[in-house]
């Protein structure tokens, strides 16, 4: 009997030291994987945003160019309260937690454990807005060339699940008049986050940003020079 509960602590030792590694492991790469910055920042070109919450990215483009135009994706009649769409916010992430999580205070134990921990479901978060934003410590102002932007919507357009070529819509659930939310292609995890998806879009394009940023700030922090 001694000897099974010897054998017991010691798988339960190993265990929590197997945790304790992991997360460290997790840290490490969490605050340091962004920030040692890959890439340029230009001065003319498409003008794009990246915007942030202090937690969540988004990217922002022009709705309408010579060469692309959002709206055939996205039609613009899911906003039925914009009327001039100049530029389109798109961010990818957690379904459960995009939908059940409104504001902070709305973030339940099990919707946290699931985006972390499960290999879970995931949307598309957009939403219109009918002028420029302004240029801040959470909204980034970025130029890329034509030939980046097409790499940049290709990149996007394969986030989205797609019927009849269009973006399929999940009614009723925007946050507000101007968004929506979409069903979106990859599952989200600790190592694929809402904060990867944008960080792997610019290194696309080859736009500074961390070498593997899990974090908003492992993406703001490279774009201004």
């Amino acid at each position: 009997m001694k000897t099974v509960v010897n054998r017991t602590g010691k798988v339960f030792y190993y265990f929590i030291e197997l945790v304790f590694a992991f997360v460290a492991f997790y840290f490490i790469v969490f605050f340091g994987g962004g920030l040692f910055g890959f890439g340029e920042l230009q001065e003319d070109g498409v003008k794009i945003y990246v915007k942030s919450n202090g937690v969540h990215t988004d990217i922002c483009l022009p709705v309408k160019t010579p060469f692309y135009d959002w709206t055939a994706l996205i039609p613009s009649e899911d906003f039925g309260n914009v009327k001039q769409l100049k530029y389109v916010s798109i961010g990818w992430g957690d379904k459960g937690f995009f939908l059940d999580t409104p504001e902070w205070s709305d973030l339940t134990f099990s919707t946290a454990v699931n985006a972390a921990f499960l290999n879970s479901g995931t949307a598309m978060h957009v939403a219109y807005f009918s002028n420029d934003l302004l240029h801040s410590e959470s909204c980034k102002t970025l130029f890329i060339s034509e030939e980046q932007y097409s790499k940049l919507i290709k990149y996007i357009e394969g986030s989205f699940t797609l019927k009849d070529n269009k973006a399929v819509l999940i009614p009723g659930r925007g946050y507000w008049s101007n968004d929506n939310f979409y069903e979106a292609n990859g599952n989200y995890h600790l190592f694929e986050t809402c904060n990867r998806w944008t960080n792997k879009a610019l290194k696309l394009v080859n736009v500074k940003t961390g070498l593997f940023a899990l974090s908003a700030d492992g993406i703001m922090m490279h774009l201004s020079k």
